[in-house]
């Protein structure tokens, strides 16, 4: 008999789950409800479950039998024998039990890339139970599936799982909860905590807040937000799909998306800007990830458009998207060499900074860049039109292209290969500019040289050019398809400077001269020095950080060499290095340059002054040595604080220069130092030299009204 709102073509689960928080045990009893044809007469049907999990007898008449496949650590595998349940029925009951309680761990690799993680822990501060846990049968032949989800545990504690609440009573200090997800899903989760739980209608949606400490403000203010976010995604992509929306406050720290709810950390929570940032695109997660999607085999393209319409747009709406460009590239460029480039049709998870950099900062470029060649309105309707087509389906590169090509009318087989299953970037040189003067015009001529290493790339760039007497520059566009092409432009107007794609619209690698000097330019490289000063008396401790560190990058296949200070008589000039403490001989050689100090206020060279003195000083800079090599420093003087730091630190790598106080640290100041000089400008010299000033238009925040 088919439950309420199940979809027939799917195989559907009907799952009584109780649980026993204290002892960590979990019993199960799924009543499997198979689609016509899936169970076929004489053929043996195969499932995966934990390994901690035992199979008790199902109380029908299904014969099972364990495959002994130890290949597999975390599962069993289980054959349904053929003739199982009665002749012609469509369902079997599966039931089970056991003791699931994966500690969370947090090594090396896990803090470079900023969360811990469990496959599924049933413990006394919360319950998470996902399909990496395996704790519901995984028929590899099913594909999607739906599911109703019953929970008993005690009253206390509450659940939150994918799909409408039906359910949630508290009777005899036990309490029911039913989730009901008629939807197509690849994974059951079950999260269960002791919440307070907030609620807001917006419109059909249903947006909760689950904290674990009550606070109604806070609550109140992602519901509002969350209100704000569902009516823009409604308007840019179309109407949300599902039921409710709600945030989750987790017992340990993560940013997690799931199907119709995010699962964040107490802390995460309770920094003011994760509500315009983290939070949206978990929303957003819904549409891209979540109802469409991701076809493994193809690709994970949901993270880039993801990070474009959630994190980019937001940048955008505060006039500061240029910005986010130029260090989504930095990323790219620091993280990603040779040894561990990969197209980014390979891209299926983020885990380093380099894979990062290729799935979802490119593939966020790549967007950038079909909203630049067909307009926005084209854009939008592209997306729209691929989310309509796909949504609850299995989607790849070539159903975001098809949907393109439809809108615009155009065939891109070309650009998509070239972005996304070709690896590397290009990286540009502006030579050669000249001005003629003619009779009523200006003659501006300039070459342009892709000197990547890879096969040159079809390019369409940005050229701004600043114009004697206007305040804005002049835009326009050049086609490059061949390694060095020479272009001319004319105006009536004496141009007085030019520069290319000073909006970093492009995806390329960007040159040292272009951007300014940041942590992760340090942190990016495969091998780098970490320089401890033997004679202090946090020498010790030093030592901690730098071990620490090592680790971090050996589990991104880096290699980063420790070295006392008195071990070496001179700098390195041919990879970058860290200088750690104040009282390092080598630190007057690394100190802030005069001309820094120029872009610095006078409040913020007083701090920074005040930081060297008595607390934690963080800076990355051009070595002196060898202008094209980024260095970096950092000195505290509580030991507590350096130990804090030599995490902390990987979640600045966007930065310049950084102060923190006390013992977590806290983190004070924060900035990045100016770009000094781009090999992509060109002042052009005048007898009269007159003063260039240029403004670059912004571009309108990205929304669904066109």
């Amino acid at each position: 008999m088919l439950t309420a709102g199940m979809n027939a073509q799917y195989l559907h689960h009907n799952i009584h789950a109780s649980i026993n928080h204290e002892a960590s045990e979990i019993t199960v009893t799924d009543t499997l409800l198979f689609p016509p044809g899936f169970l076929e007469k004489n053929r043996p049907l195969e499932f995966t479950l934990n390994r901690n999990l035992t199979l008790q007898n199902s109380g029908k008449a299904c014969q099972i039998e364990m495959l002994d496949r130890p290949e597999d650590l975390k599962s069993l595998t289980y054959r349904i024998l053929p003739g199982s349940g009665k002749q012609g029925e469509s369902s079997l009951i599966i039931s089970y039990s056991g003791v699931i309680n994966q500690a969370i761990t947090t090594g090396a690799a896990e803090y470079a890339r900023g969360f811990s993680e469990t496959d599924g822990i049933i413990g006394p501060d919360g319950i998470y139970l996902a399909g990496a846990t395996n704790w519901v049968p995984r028929f590899e032949k099913a594909g999607f599936f739906t599911f109703d989800l019953t929970v008993e545990l005690d009253e206390p504690w509450n659940v939150v799982s994918q799909g409408t609440r039906s359910v949630n009573l508290a009777e005899n200090g036990r309490r029911v909860v039913q989730y009901r997800s008629p939807d197509p899903m690849d994974e059951v989760f079950l999260i269960a905590g002791k919440w307070t739980e907030y609620a807001l209608p917006a419109g059909d949606i249903l947006v909760q807040a689950f904290l674990r400490t009550p606070d109604e403000a806070l609550a109140n203010r992602y519901l509002e937000v969350t209100k704000y976010y569902l009516d823009l995604y409604t308007d840019l992509i179309g109407p949300y799909p599902y039921t409710k929306f709600a945030l989750v406050e987790n017992f340990w720290e993560t940013g997690f998306g799931m199907p119709s709810f995010t699962l964040l950390g107490e802390k995460v929570i309770r920094f003011p800007w994760i509500l315009h940032s983290s939070y949206p695109h978990e929303l957003l997660h819904n549409y891209w990830g979540n109802s469409v999607y991701v076809d493994d085999d193809k690709g994970n393209w949901c993270e880039g458009i993801t990070a474009y319409m959630a994190d980019h747009l937001i940048k955008e709406q505060q006039g500061i998207a240029a910005e986010y460009r130029r260090n989504t590239l930095q990323k790219f460029t620091d993280y990603v060499n040779p040894e561990n480039d990969f197209p980014a049709s390979e891209f299926i998870s983020r885990n380093n900074p380099a894979e990062e950099a290729i799935g979802y900062g490119k593939v966020l470029m790549f967007n950038n860049m079909l909203r630049d060649e067909f307009g926005d309105d084209d854009f939008v309707e592209a997306y729209a039109e691929f989310y309509k087509l796909n949504k609850f389906r299995s989607a790849s590169y070539d159903d975001i292209r098809s949907c393109f090509e439809k809108v615009t009318g155009e065939n891109l087989e070309a650009m998509f290969n070239q972005w996304i299953t070709r690896k590397g970037a290009p990286s540009l040189i502006l030579s050669n500019v000249q001005v003629t003067r003619g009779s009523e015009s200006y003659e501006l001529s300039f070459e342009l040289d892709q000197v990547q290493e890879e096969d040159p790339f079809h390019l369409t760039l940005p050229v701004a050019i600043c114009l004697e007497g206007k305040e804005e520059a002049d835009f326009t566009r050049v086609n490059m398809r061949e390694r060095n092409a020479r272009f001319s432009l004319n105006f009536t107007q004496r141009p007085l400077k030019i520069s290319i794609d000073p909006q970093f619209q492009i995806m390329r690698r960007l040159h040292r001269s272009e951007v300014p000097s940041t942590l992760s330019q340090v942190f990016g490289a495969s091998q780098s020095v970490i320089i401890v000063p033997k004679n202090s008396a946090l020498s010790s401790e030093y030592l901690d950080l730098a071990g620490f560190w090592k680790e971090t990058q050996a589990a991104q296949g880096k290699e980063l060499r420790i070295m006392f200070d008195t071990d070496l008589e001179e700098l390195p000039t041919d990879i970058p290095f860290w200088v750690l403490g104040f009282d390092n001989r080598w630190v007057d050689q690394i100190s802030i340059d005069e001309c820094y100090n120029e872009a610095l206020t006078g409040e913020e060279q007083e701090q920074i002054s005040k930081l060297a003195k008595e607390n934690a000083l963080v800076y990355a800079i051009p070595f002196n040595l060898a202008p094209d090599l980024t260095i970096g420093f950092m000195g505290a003087h509580n030991p507590d604080a350096i130990a804090g730091l030599s995490r902390k630190l990987f979640h600045y790598g966007s930065y310049g220069y950084l102060g923190f106080e006390g013992d977590a640290p806290d983190n004070v100041l924060k900035g990045i130092f100016p770009v000094l000089n781009s090999r992509l400008d060109h002042v052009i010299p005048y007898p009269d030299q007159p003063e260039v000033s240029q403004t670059l238009p912004l571009r309108k925040a990205l929304t669904g009204n066109h």
